[in-house]
């Protein structure tokens, strides 16, 4: 998905920003949606993420493109951002490209500014020492450039991260499925689109339509006159096909984990409640749910300048399926790695139900461990 801020009206842009400026007062940040898993400046979540690498590998070229029809010579920076970074291993490759190209076009004398965006809670420590070629993985474009410097956001996207009319170019991968609150906790599921109870759906969807307005109007803010944002996301397909719910896979991730979940219930290792407050704070959308703000004339986005360019969808076949097809090997050695993935983005999620109903007895790491050995056992 390719957005881009038109370049006419860029003063009401500006005015608009600043009347909601000055009106809004910032709540206290809560963290959101799910919390680092690893161990700090390891790098843990890129390093066993290989599903995202490949999403991003599939943009990388609408990315280049977008990068290579823009003046970048009448400005006097060019801020790149990565929104929601994780460790900054995933966009490593994409960044190093974009930092490749510019060189290329412009030469080493126009300064190029790297940003890397997430919670304030993000493993920050791990972007850094990636950044600085400290951390096995992708080769970091600052060892090969001059002239690049590299920060930091710990804003969390659904703020307004940079100053007005800033960034040239924006990325996000994965990402915007996340919601920036729970609206309500999920009946006999862990994960939202699987509820058979409407109402509860439907909470998720407003909140989910609610979030995803605001992160366009933040980034609409933040982007400069003519700049570009491409987003590399999750969607549900006509079909209701989604990640970790396929029709190639026998068993489904989303529902796996779910199920393996009220096992637990069921057997008594956690209570009813805990299961029942145990939910993933995320919504996969469709391909209209995107375009939606930008339908409307009288949408913030679009009031805002914000004009969606282009949409496409792809299929990123899963890598561990396809290794193990290619390659066999110890099963259980596979699974212990794909659980890994798992639980990189996952872990906090089954921590959450037992902190949510303050159980006070030291069973939480067990609980995790025994759905993950279920895990283990059932791929």
């Amino acid at each position: 998905m390719m957005l881009r801020l038109a370049q006419p009206s860029k003063s009401l842009i500006r005015v608009l920003v600043t009347k909601e400026s000055t009106m809004e007062q910032k709540k206290p940040f809560v963290p959101h949606s799910h919390l680092p898993y690893g161990e700090v400046g390891s790098g843990y979540f890129s390093t066993r993420s290989i599903a995202n690498r490949q999403v991003v590998k599939t943009a990388t070229p609408l990315v280049l493109r977008e990068l290579d029809a823009m003046a970048l010579e009448k400005q006097s920076v060019v801020t790149l951002v990565d929104y929601g970074t994780a460790d900054g291993g995933i966009s490593m490759d994409l960044i190093y490209a974009c930092v490749k190209a510019i060189r290329e076009k412009y030469g080493a004398e126009l300064p190029i500014n790297v940003i890397y965006e997430d919670q304030p809670v993000n493993d920050f420590t791990s972007v850094f020492l990636r950044t600085q070629g400290l951390v096995p993985g992708p080769r970091s474009y600052l060892l090969d450039f001059p002239n690049v410097f590299v920060m930091a956001s710990g804003t969390n996207f659904y703020d307004q991260c940079f100053p007005n009319d800033s960034v040239t170019l924006g990325f996000s991968s994965n990402c915007t499925h996340w919601l920036r609150d729970k609206p309500c906790d999920i009946t006999g599921t862990i994960f939202p689109l699987f509820t058979t109870v409407p109402q509860e759906k439907e909470k998720f969807r407003v909140q989910a339509e609610k979030d995803w307005e605001l992160y366009l109007t933040k980034r609409a803010a933040e982007l400069r006159p003519g700049g570009s944002m491409i987003l590399a996301e999750v969607v549900l397909t006509e079909d209701g096909q989604f990640p970790g719910h396929t029709n190639d896979s026998k068993y489904g991730c989303m529902t796996l984990l779910s199920t393996l979940w009220k096992s637990l219930s069921d057997d008594g290792v956690i209570t009813d409640d805990v299961f029942t407050k145990t939910n993933l704070s995320l919504y996969v959308k469709t391909v209209d749910d995107f375009k939606k703000p930008f339908k409307c004339p009288n949408s913030p986005v679009v009031k805002a300048g914000l004009e969606l360019v282009s949409i496409d969808t792809k299929i990123t076949p899963c890598p561990y399926k396809g290794k193990w097809i290619k390659e066999k090997g110890d099963a259980k050695e596979h699974a212990k790695k794909y659980v890994g993935s798992i639980r990189a983005w996952s872990n906090s999620t089954f921590l959450s139900g037992e902190l949510m109903v303050a159980i006070s007895r030291p069973v939480r790491p067990f609980c995790y461990l025994d759905i993950i050995v279920n895990v283990n056992c059932s791929i």
